[in-house]
């Protein structure tokens, strides 16, 4: 699974709504993250050549639900399989919290909840920011356009897997994508 959200769901959610389906079992037993099915590919077999080094840092947020699989930091282990890979690691809440953090009602809190990972995300706003969760990235450079006062920042969070498929040549690499001159408006 792309998101751990749905992973989650996959392995561990699903078998409890349904315990007696047999298809759900083994649906539940073959399901992966796809940090953790690259890495476990990765000590198998090896990676296929052809990596490449991103030439910049890379910030991770491991998501909330990737935590709560128990599997390790699977996509910090997976991004520094890449060449020269220099890894920052942010293990906390974003605090978009779904559907929740977007509401008018709640975004307010969702920012507070986040800050102290959109305050490690600007440590090095030269850094591709990266986290597992689509919507925890799109949340976390919201709170960072909040707080950064002008500086350069990502355009957009990437997916790590997005960041493997860059160093192996299989996605464009324009310059103004790892930063870009101007803070975003929101």
């Amino acid at each position: 699974a792309l998101v751990p959200s749905c992973a989650l769901m996959l392995k561990f959610e699903w078998p409890l709504i349904v315990p007696d389906d047999e298809a759900v079992r083994k649906l539940s037993r073959a399901t992966f993250d796809i940090a953790e099915y690259v890495v476990d590919l990765a000590r198998k077999e090896g990676l296929a050549p052809g990596l490449e080094p991103l030439g910049t840092p890379v910030t991770l947020h491991l998501a909330c639900h990737a935590r709560a699989q128990n599997m390790g930091q699977k996509a910090a282990e997976m991004l520094r399989l890449l060449p020269g890979a220099k890894v920052n690691v942010i293990e906390r809440c974003s605090g978009h919290g779904g559907s929740w953090g977007v509401m008018k009602g709640n975004f307010e809190t969702a920012l507070k909840v986040g800050r102290p990972v959109m305050r490690q995300a600007l440590r090095d706003p030269a850094a591709f920011l990266a986290s597992e969760c689509p919507l925890a990235g799109m949340h976390i450079l919201q709170g960072m356009e909040t707080l950064a006062n002008g500086e350069a920042l990502p355009n957009r969070a990437l997916h790590p897997i997005e960041l493997v498929a860059r160093a192996y040549g299989l996605a464009d690499r324009p310059a103004s994508e790892g930063s870009q001159q101007t803070a975003r408006t929101a």
